[in-house]
Parts: structure tokens; sequence; C-alpha cells
């Protein structure tokens, strides 16, 4: 039997992306940027928009992870 690749369409957040690309763990990203860990995964799973969060949550996550605010916006969603 063939193996045949099955492409999925999930959706990560660039949350998620930026801390894997620095190398960091949730609770680590939660201790150097003050944002609670569950709020954190929340995020990163889209059960909550960033693009609503507070300024300062999103300004907190992007000094954390040395990127800009937009870097962390999902401005590609839709329906949001």
């Amino acid at each position: 039997m063939p193996k045949t690749k099955i492409h999925h369409n999930i959706k990560t957040s660039k949350l998620k992306l930026m801390r894997i690309t620095r190398h960091l763990k949730q609770s680590e990203l939660a201790e150097l940027s003050g944002v609670p860990l569950k709020c954190i995964g929340n995020y990163e799973q889209l059960r909550r928009d960033i693009n609503r969060a507070q300024v300062c949550i999103v300004y907190r996550l992007a000094k954390a992870l040395d990127c800009s605010i937009e870097e962390l916006l999902d401005t590609d969603l839709r329906g949001s």
C-alpha cells in the first residue's frame, strides 16, 4: 500500500512560533514577561484572541521575546 501524505490545515499562533524559535518553554516566557502561564497557553492554542489582548500584555510578551508587537499579532486569521 503506497504511503500518502495527509495535509493538515492546523493554525499555529505567531506567539507560539516566536517562543519556540527563542528556545523558551511557556513557563520561562511567563517568568520573563510576567504574563500568567495559563494566559500564554490560551493565546498559543488560539482559545483567546491575542489581537484583542490588553496592549500591556502583548507588549510584555514582545519585550520578553525581543520582537515587535506586530510580530505577535495574528493578522492573517479569518473571522477575527
